[in-house]
């Protein structure tokens, strides 16, 4: 049995949205994993690391990935599931937000806890 053409350029182009649409997944996917490794150990490779003056590198704002086409039905049980980690992370992201933030209100409301500080003026002669 032959295919015609136009089956074939068909079935090329729908293996590679469907390429395309698992790189996009699997990029999309590495992002949660990041979240929640950052929501499970904040410092991350510091933590356990002595101090050697490097500091952390600030992460490029994320750009949304160009979208490949409509999603392939083989693709649709994985995005799916990947729709649902993402809710998942983002509720635990805004519960740890919501605590950093008692915990900032916390230590700003003991006196003193970042005041300017004034001058202190130290008498060493008498």
């Amino acid at each position: 049995m032959q295919l015609s053409e136009t089956t074939l350029n068909r079935t090329a182009g729908t293996d590679t949205a469907q390429t395309a649409w698992n790189a996009v997944l699997d990029m999309l996917e590495m992002a949660v994993g990041a979240a929640e490794r950052t929501l499970n150990d904040p410092l991350g490779p510091l933590s356990g690391a002595p101090q050697t003056g490097a500091q952390p590198q600030a992460e490029k704002r994320w750009q949304p990935p160009a979208v490949p086409g409509p999603l392939p039905a083989a693709a649709r049980r994985r995005a799916l599931a990947l729709s649902e980690a993402q809710e998942r992370i983002a509720r635990r992201l805004e519960a740890a937000r919501q605590d950093v933030a008692g915990q900032l209100h916390a230590v700003s409301s003991v006196p003193g806890v970042g005041a300017p500080s004034g001058a202190v003026y130290l008498d060493v002669n008498g």
